[in-house]
């Protein structure tokens, strides 16, 4: 019997452990993540009804104290498994354990080190992201040794969405995976290459807000990385804010503007508004008004060519 902690949260992390739970690797105990108050998806509910039924013990909360160590201590765990966690856990505990704090990351370490790697990889236009599963170590962020990868694709027209729900099924194959090959004595760690290492800092809601000086493309990739349920891209339209949920590149993105007013309106149609950038345009499919809540075409609401989304 694998002996191990789990540490995490969000919805990933409840996907990763009732798949773990299902085959016959219960966790020892667990401690779950309280999801931030502006989180459209809080899971700490579920995966603590989860643990509640499988009658493993659990707490909630947004970092490890003083009892979640000396329980960890205790316990003669083989590792701990640590999925959708954001605070740092202090190393030192791994003398405690017989292989290590056994991390998932959602980059190709050592790319996208730190903070929400999967929506920088978007924002930046990269064409693949990854798994890695890795020990945490005394080190930098994200530094330890590799346990393995998975590579993953990620297509010109694929939202966050789209993306997180390719990582978290990768992400449940490559533990699995773990599980067995620790069962049977077979893993292999690998040194991280530190002259490739690129680092994420962290991202707010605030980091959102569309520039639209910027290029078409620039803009269609944050849309794309922040797209509901996460926080999403946002513009203002007079005293109105509003969250894109959906857009592609214009009709005239590929057409040469010598008066441009960035942010300008210049299409309205049945499929909503096209809308001038510093080079290119995007057509904003469907928005959400963030005081409101309503959700629906742009078009339906704004008739004027005049207007200008800041």
């Amino acid at each position: 019997m694998i002996r191990y902690g789990f540490i995490g949260g969000t919805q990933r992390g409840l996907k990763l452990i009732e798949e773990l739970i299902s085959k016959n690797y219960p966790p020892q105990f667990s401690v779950i993540l309280k999801e931030d108050d502006h989180e459209e998806i809080k899971c700490y509910n579920e995966i603590s009804e989860l643990m509640k039924s499988v009658n493993i013990n659990y707490s909630v909360k947004k970092k490890l104290v003083k009892e979640d160590y000396d329980l960890i201590k205790k316990s003669e765990l083989d590792f701990l498994l640590v999925f959708g966690w954001r605070t740092l856990i202090d190393t030192s505990v791994n003398e405690y354990l017989k292989f290590g704090s056994v991390a998932a990351h959602h980059s190709l370490l050592p790319l996208y080190r730190g903070f929400a790697p999967m929506q920088w990889a978007i924002i930046n236009g990269e064409k693949e992201t990854g798994v890695t599963l890795f020990l945490i170590n005394d080190g930098e962020v994200d530094s330890g040794k590799i346990i393995m990868q998975k590579r993953i694709p990620v297509l010109p027209d694929e939202y966050a969405l789209d993306v997180y729900e390719k990582t978290t099924k990768s992400t449940i194959e490559i533990c699995l995976e773990f599980f067995e090959n620790y069962k049977g004595n077979n893993i292999k760690l690998s040194v991280q290459d530190e002259s490739k290492a690129t680092y994420c800092c962290k991202r707010t809601p605030e980091d959102g807000k569309i520039d639209w000086k910027k290029n078409s493309s620039e803009i269609y990739n944050l849309i794309r990385a922040l797209a509901y349920p996460f926080t999403g891209a946002f513009c203002n339209l007079e005293d109105s804010c509003f969250y894109i949920r959906k857009a592609i590149p214009g009709d005239s993105n590929n057409k040469k503007f010598t008066g441009i007013i960035p942010g300008r309106v210049i299409k309205i149609s049945n499929e909503g508004i096209e809308v001038l950038c510093g080079n290119g345009t995007i057509l904003i499919k469907e928005w959400e008004n963030k005081s409101t809540g309503i959700v629906n075409c742009p078009s339906e609401t704004l008739r004027s060519l005049s207007a200008t989304l800041k």
